[in-house]
Parts: structure tokens; sequence; C-alpha cells
């Protein structure tokens, strides 16, 4: 349970009115109201997960949410995204939900940040946030999310979709387990992407409810019987799974930390900028596949797919680059992007990841 001094949050005779059908609730009433009113939740990505949480905890009276984006909303989002229309097109998700959620609840203080979760600016946001929900798709944000929740003792509502398939935990909660202890670092990553393995609106909305549901039994401190687990749900045949995560070495949980946090990225819109900064002492490596890379690519970027990384040719070749100019990782599946850095990390070698 969270603990805000609720004596000092105020109920008013609209809210009243408009949360009449939470104040019946015994696990809610006018106290946890007024938990709810109190809380400060921030919401990772503005995507398929992030539109339903987003939606339904303003909706609940949650009181201060900050939503962190700087994607433009494409029409391949809308099958998903459901704070977004076709009148939405190319514009900032977070510009647009924040306009949408504000009609949904005037009340609510919502905070945009226009820009990526990075580990320059991760501390700075997340210290101000009681619980934080991930949303997101890629490992190096979850990997951050989790270190930076494991330092500053912040609940952390972890999410993930894939076709018809999702999974949930609460993470880093009275003392439980983290992100880490379920994936963690050493463990093969398996490239789950929409854009490659589909998906249909109904998974993200059911994800993303229950994520959200996970979030107001923390705020509330509703008793929690799947403490230390992930739930594992199969909407295709409607059955779920509990899967007890066990904590082998505690002291390892303590004192490790996570190498995800220290990898070091570059947006793609300021690569022109970067390369011309540093006066063309920059290799690009494309690390997607050759029919991806042949349909678009960064300008004078090589094709080395991360199937290849591992002969000696090839990673002489890397090594003597990295030796003579700034190394640049790039593919547009930031799984893959984490696979090639570990095997980089593993030679010491120093790289950029284009995100």
């Amino acid at each position: 349970m969270l603990n805000p001094d609720i004596h000092l949050v105020n109920i008013s005779d609209i809210e009243y009115i408009k949360y009449s059908k939470h104040l019946l609730l015994e696990n809610i009433g006018i106290a946890g109201q007024k938990r709810l009113k109190a809380a400060k939740v921030l919401i990772v990505g503005a995507g398929g997960l992030g539109c339903p949480v987003s939606i339904y905890l303003t909706t609940s009276g949650i009181g201060y949410i900050g939503i962190i984006d700087e994607d433009t909303i494409q029409l391949s989002n809308l099958n998903r995204q459901i704070l977004y229309d076709q009148e939405d097109l190319n514009k900032y998700k977070v510009d647009i939900a924040y306009k949408k959620l504000k009609k949904l609840n005037n009340q609510c203080k919502i905070i945009k940040h226009k820009y990526h979760l990075n580990n320059e600016n991760n501390l700075e946001i997340i210290q101000y946030y009681d619980v934080i929900i991930d949303t997101t798709d890629n490992f190096i944000a979850r990997y951050l999310i989790d270190d930076t929740c494991y330092k500053l003792h912040k609940t952390h509502i972890y999410g993930a979709i894939d076709r018809f398939e999702g999974q949930i935990a609460s993470l880093n909660y009275q003392n439980g387990i983290r992100y880490y202890n379920i994936y963690n670092n050493s463990l093969n990553i398996n490239n789950n992407d929409c854009n490659q393995n589909g998906i249909m609106g109904i998974t993200s909305g059911y994800i993303g409810i229950l994520q959200t549901l996970e979030t107001i039994k923390v705020i509330l401190g509703i008793e929690k019987k799947n403490q230390n687990s992930i739930i594992l749900y199969d909407l295709i045949q409607n059955t779920f799974k509990n899967k007890k995560i066990y904590i082998l070495n505690k002291e390892r949980n303590n004192k490790k930390e996570n190498n995800y946090n220290s990898v070091k990225t570059i947006s793609k819109k300021i690569i022109k900028s970067f390369i011309k900064e540093k006066k063309s002492q920059v290799v690009i490596i494309d690390i997607r596949y050759i029919y991806e890379f042949h349909n678009k690519h960064i300008k004078k970027s090589l094709n080395i797919p991360l199937v290849n990384f591992k002969c000696n040719k090839t990673f002489e070749f890397i090594v003597e680059q990295s030796k003579q100019k700034t190394l640049l990782l790039y593919c547009n599946n930031s799984n893959r992007s984490m696979i090639a850095s570990h095997l980089l990390n593993n030679y010491k070698i120093k790289h950029i990841i284009v995100d």
C-alpha cells in the first residue's frame, strides 16, 4: 500500500458523484478514493498497452499521471492504440493522449514527457512517481526501468504481449522479485515484435486493463495472492498460468547492477548531426537481415546481419573498426540490438545503439 497523507486530500462534490460506485466498494470507499487521487503514476509508452492503461487510470480517479513517449501516431497503430483516430496521424502520441484524457477527467493532472526514457533522464523522471507502469515493447527499456525502480524503491508493473498471448507481473513490490529475476541478462533474448509477429487490439487491451488493475491494487493495498509471480495469459485457449519466481541468490540480486543500464543509445533523428560532429569518424553497422537492409537503410551504413556476428573475420573487422571509429549499431528491432550489444560487451567493445 502507498501511504500518502490522505487527510490532506479532498474529494469534491463532483468527484463524490463521479466515483459514487467506487465508494460503495468495500476495498475502496472514501479512504481508497483519496489514495487513488493522491497517487502519482508514470506510464512508460503510449502504445497498445499504454492506451488502455492511461484511459482506465484516468477514469479511476488517479490524481497525477505522467506519460513518456516520443513517437508519432501511424496508421498501423490504430488497430490497438485506442486513444487515437485517423485525424491524429503523424501527431505526437503524448500530445493527443493529453488532450483526450483531459476530456475524460479534467481534474487529473497529466504530465507529458515527449522523449524516450534513457540512462540520462531515468532517475530524474522516475523519482517523482509512486508506481511505474512498463508498457514498452523492448528489452532496453525494460531493463532500464527495472534498474531504476530497484535503485529508487519504486513499484514496477510489467506487461508484455505477443500475438494472442500476454504476461504481467508486479515487480519490486514489498521486497519482492524484480524483472531481472524473471529474465536475467544471461538468457537468450527472444524477438517478440508486433511488427513481425502481429498483434490484435484485444490482446493489448486485455493485458493493459490487467496492468491497470494491478496498479490500483498496489495503491489501495489490496492483498495480492500472486506476489512474486508472473502471470501468463493465452487468449486463444482462455487460460492463464501463475508462474512462481524464486530468487536463488538474494545477495546477487541486491548487489549486481544490471549492465543494460549502462548501454549508450542515440536517437535515429540526430544521427546526421552526430556524424558531422564526429567528422565522419563513425561506422554504422546495420544488423538486420539482408532483405530488410535492401528495403531501406541509413546512408553509408554497413550490413552485417546478427547471425554473422560470431564469424571470426566479421568480428575481427568490427574490432578494428571500433579502434578507429565510433561504432553505431542499428536495427528496427531493439531486442536484436540488445543481443548484438551483449556480444560486443563481452569483448569490451565500445558502441552506441541507435534507437
